[in-house]
């Protein structure tokens, strides 16, 4: 085919094909790859937080049998149930008491399960109410008691959840014979669950509904303790069952999660396939563009020039032509393109090679330029026989500083302190660099101990005078620092990473005793 002659040609059919095929492959990635295992991840993620609201709810379960086992366990208790302290009552079970544990029901019963006191805060009123029997005022509490007194175990004082007649944890545990081994009765605490429990105040995705439902008997162990349903595109339903202290019936507490980990993953991969797709056809663009400039082009003069050379077998040319000795020819084009893309590839070398001995975001030095420039200062300065200084700074509470602002404010902070730092130190012999994510690390050349403790101190001042607030620091309302010194000695030179390791250790122990410090190594 005539068409497919043209060396053009085939290279724009090639491209057109190359395109085709990566669009084909990122489809099959989505569909085939990405999708499922963003499903994956997303289940075992509901898995994984199912987990946490199991511990979570077990922990208020253990919270509530550990505090029933210790009024179960009190001497005073004891005296009670065997008619000792008949004051008991007046002076134990309080409203103060029930608001200090967070209770809202307690049955003490006899050794026939018979009701010894009863005491709690009536959900409707919210009125704390004492009293020997549930009647009179302690009448609301007379349905919660009955249910309780049916379900009262032998043995078990693992805390439980009950559905009747209010939803509620509930923990059992024999109050031993002061006499005896026997139980001379039982206390029970019970805890009352909103039909919408949210288990973390500060995470609302926490709230769980509860309902109760009939047990599967024929299910037996096998009944699930997990479900994770799909209501949309956008939600999940987390289903969570657990056994109930009412005989027949089971917890069932339902959540739902938000989708966005499946939901922005497809997104993000949707915008990558276009960002492909677009840069592709600039490439293909591009290429077409070098591909005519750099191969057609030239290779179509050096055509020209040889069939012209054919056409006069006989003559003989003593030079190419002018243009091609002037370089005005393509071939000399390109060679002046090559020229110039060496020297930028050589200018952008030298600008990585520059990059990479300095911090990204702060501009000063980094670990490898430390690394690298703190051993040829120790051995310039010993030369002199003058001493060099190290001081290493540590942001006081960064993480907290982190937490409370936003990592983008972290940032800032870490530039201004870049930036109070290079004000302080312009010798061209000073080298300051940063070395960690909070940790900045100043080499002075011809500084004793003294000099270097004072520089420090007055870096610490410096820092706290730029007033960048640190509301959540218990050191201080504002940013501050803490620094460590170590110096090297003609007398007692050290290596460079010698003198780092005991400006560190000098730092971490301020670092112990206090903040906003500075600190120095012991003298070798």
């Amino acid at each position: 085919m005539p068409y497919l002659n043209s060396l053009r040609n085939r290279f724009i059919i090639t491209l057109s094909i190359m395109l085709v095929l990566v669009m084909s492959i990122l489809v099959f990635i989505l569909h085939q790859l990405m999708i499922p295992n963003l499903i994956s991840e997303e289940r075992q993620s509901a898995h994984v937080y199912a987990n946490a609201l199991q511990m979570s709810i077990d922990h208020h379960a253990r919270t509530l049998s550990d505090m029933a086992h210790e009024w179960a366990s009190w001497a005073s208790t004891r005296d009670f149930m065997e008619n000792h302290l008949p004051d008991f009552p007046q002076t134990h079970i309080t409203s103060a008491v029930f608001d200090e544990h967070g209770a809202d029901l307690m049955l003490i019963t006899n050794a026939h399960d018979g009701v010894t006191w009863v005491a709690g805060r009536n959900p409707v009123t919210g009125a704390f109410t004492s009293c020997a029997t549930p009647t009179g005022e302690c009448q609301w509490a007379l349905d919660q008691v009955r249910q309780i007194q049916r379900q009262l175990p032998e043995t078990d004082t693992t805390a439980r959840m009950g559905v009747s007649p209010a939803f509620g944890l509930l923990s059992t545990w024999p109050i031993a014979h002061r006499a005896s081994t026997l139980s001379s009765g039982k206390l029970t605490l019970v805890r009352f669950l909103p039909g919408q429990w949210q288990l973390d105040p500060a995470d609302t995705a926490s709230t769980l509904t509860l309902s109760a439902v009939r047990q599967d008997m024929t299910a037996g162990n096998n009944a699930p303790v997990v479900a994770i349903d799909s209501i949309s595109d956008d939600s999940l339903r987390l289903t969570l069952l657990r056994d109930s202290a009412t005989p027949g019936y089971q917890v069932m507490m339902t959540t739902r999660l938000d989708r966005d980990g499946l939901r922005d993953g497809i997104q993000r991969f949707n915008l990558t396939m276009l960002g492909a797709l677009a840069l592709l056809l600039v490439l293909m663009v591009i290429m077409l563009w070098v591909f005519r400039a750099m191969v057609l082009r030239p290779i179509t003069e050096l055509s020209r020039y040889a069939s012209a050379l054919r056409q006069s077998p006989g003559e003989h040319l003593d030079a190419p032509p002018p243009w091609l000795q002037a370089r005005g020819d393509e071939l000399g084009i390109m060679a002046r393109e090559f020229q110039t893309l060496i020297q930028e590839l050589n200018e952008r070398n030298a600008h990585l090679k520059a990059l990479t001995n300095r911090d990204a975001l702060t501009g000063l030095g980094n670990r490898r330029l430390l690394d690298r420039q703190l051993p040829r200062i120790l051995s310039l300065t010993h030369r002199l026989e003058r001493p060099v200084a190290l001081i290493m700074i540590d942001v006081d509470h960064f993480k907290l500083y982190n937490d409370f602002y936003g990592h983008p404010e972290g940032d800032q902070c870490l530039k201004t302190i870049a930036e109070t730092l290079g004000d302080i130190f312009q010798r061209e012999s000073d080298l300051v660099a940063r070395i960690g994510g909070e940790e900045f690390v100043i080499v002075l050349p011809d500084f004793d101990l003294d000099r270097a403790m004072d520089i420090a101190r007055g870096v610490c001042t410096a820092m706290e005078a730029q007033c960048l607030p640190h509301e959540p620091s218990p050191t201080h309302r504002y940013v501050t620092i803490s620094a460590g010194v170590a110096i090297s000695s003609p007398e007692h030179p050290l290596s460079g990473e010698a003198l780092i390791k005991q400006a560190d250790e000098a730092l971490y122990q301020i670092k112990k005793s206090s903040r906003n410090a500075v600190g120095c190594a012991a003298p070798s």
